[in-house]
């Protein structure tokens, strides 16, 4: 495994078109490419076939997993009711 950090234009390659901000969140973990590519795998694994039995290979693993969970995520809508934790639930 290669101990250099991934590059903006290593994560542009693999993520494709997105905010400049998530790559910039991936690079402050100083994973390298190879992790980056692990935690892709390990996501898209669990997206697409339910498969939870993937242990990462470092804390890095972990954080770049976290980033691109909350980039599916994506950000709610401000002018939606705020999903389940909306205004309604709000003790």
């Amino acid at each position: 495994m290669s101990s250099v950090s991934a590059t903006h234009e290593d994560l542009e390659q693999i993520l494709g078109d997105v905010d400049d901000l998530v790559i910039e969140r991936i690079i402050d973990t100083n994973a390298t490419l190879d992790e980056v590519v692990e935690a892709l795998g390990a996501l898209e694994d669990e997206l697409r076939f339910g498969e939870h039995n993937r242990i990462p290979s470092s804390h890095r693993v972990t954080a770049v997993r976290t980033v691109l969970e909350e980039l599916i995520a994506g950000e709610p809508d401000q002018d939606e009711d705020y999903g389940i934790m909306g205004p309604q639930n709000v003790l």
